[in-house]
């Protein structure tokens, strides 16, 4: 039976991608309240509303933005350039050979008329044409893995931020030595109150303590999310459990009631492989 996992995952990034090009526009709407945004989804340059822009809204967009243009030159590179003549030119072409035999086949056909696979930089259209052309990635299983991947987890973010209810509120396991609670934050406060052993941590001693337990630290799937985000290489639940279902993140210790333990650093390895791979594109 031949596997169909490939077309499957770019199936999937075709349908995650498009689901952001329909969002793209409350994306907007939500970076500046009251307006003044350009047709690309950032603030036009000498506007003072006396507004600041959501900076977290602003990163997303243009993390989202970079993957679009690095997948859209790898197209533009790859990809032939379609004919815009509806075969005319090949058509032409073999009018000609039957008047005038010998006549040599063209390389490439000079389609007056050639449409390339990318034909913008403005997003989110740049954006909808990588969508359209996600099947050339299906010929690699990593690849489209990849894409996928990536395509899943912009949409997660997305849908998360627009709709704050479906975010978790919880920052992690308690620093706390021998404390197995879990710290919640509540509304717009800037610390968290241990529910296991009363102490109070703020979120930035959060982000540092896991900083440091970076390299033997092990936590659930859930704090592994979390961690990450505060870490600045986030990805969703459930792009952490396809990690552990294709076997790139490996349970470390089990644990009573089936909740196992996995390593905080590979899968912080894993989410930075996309923003590696941007980097190097530019």
């Amino acid at each position: 039976m031949t596997d169909s996992r490939p077309q499957v995952s770019a199936l999937d990034a075709r349908d995650d991608l498009l689901a952001i090009v329909a969002a793209w526009p409350q994306l907007v709407a939500r970076l500046v309240p009251g307006g003044g945004k350009a047709l690309t989804g950032m603030p036009r340059g000498g506007e003072a509303s006396g507004v600041p822009i959501d900076v977290y809204v602003s990163d997303l967009m243009r993390e989202i933005e970079d993957q679009a243009r690095f997948y859209g030159q790898v197209i533009d590179d790859e990809v032939e350039p379609e004919h815009g003549c509806d075969g005319k030119c090949v058509a032409d072409w073999f009018a000609a050979a039957a008047q005038t035999p010998g006549l040599p086949v063209p390389t490439g056909w000079d389609c007056p008329q050639r449409r390339d696979p990318i034909t913008t930089s403005t997003m989110p259209t740049l954006l909808e044409q990588v969508a359209r052309h996600v099947g050339h990635f299906a010929a690699d299983e990593r690849e489209a893995l990849d894409l996928a991947d990536m395509a899943h987890d912009f949409r997660e973010r997305v849908t998360m931020t627009l709709d704050p209810r479906v975010a978790p509120g919880y920052l992690g396991p308690c620093p706390a030595k021998d404390c197995l609670g879990m710290l919640v934050v509540k509304g717009s406060s800037t610390s968290a109150l241990c529910p296991e052993c009363g102490e109070r941590t703020a979120i930035d001693d959060q982000w540092k303590y896991l900083v440091a337990q970076l390299d033997d630290r092990l936590m659930t799937v859930p704090e592994i999310v979390v961690a990450l985000k505060m870490l600045d290489c986030p990805a969703s639940e459930s792009t952490v459990r396809r990690w552990i279902a294709r076997g790139d993140l490996v349970e470390a210790v089990k644990v009573e009631g089936g909740m196992g333990l996995y390593p905080l650093a590979d899968a912080k390895a894993l989410a930075e492989k996309r923003t590696v791979r941007v980097e190097v594109a530019a």
